[in-house]
């Protein structure tokens, strides 16, 4: 999706690395994937179970958000404004400068 704004999928790719709080969790933003979708993953303590293909608990592993970052409109996604990534992004445009 083409973004109506001043931000691109590219801009994304420099704030892998970069920590934010979403949903009252210090998470770390450690993917991007196709499609311009940010994945978080929780840096506090906890862990969720992955399950097997059988559905079966199987290992604990660290919670992750996966963040749609444009919405249909092509605007930020309320919850990427919500993580406080736009001021990032925003940021990182005025260093780029």
């Amino acid at each position: 999706m083409q973004a109506k704004n001043k931000f691109s999928c590219e801009h994304l790719r420099a704030l892998i690395g970069a920590q934010v709080t979403y949903h009252k969790h210090r998470c770390e933003i450690i993917e991007l994937l196709d499609g311009c979708e940010l994945v978080l993953q929780v840096l506090e303590p906890g862990s969720s179970i992955q399950p097997t293909q059988y559905g079966e608990g199987h290992r604990p592993v660290p919670v992750t958000y996966t963040l749609q970052v444009f919405d249909s409109d092509g605007e930020l996604h309320a919850d990427v404004q919500a993580a406080g990534l736009e001021q990032l992004l925003s940021e990182q445009l005025s260093d780029n400068r």
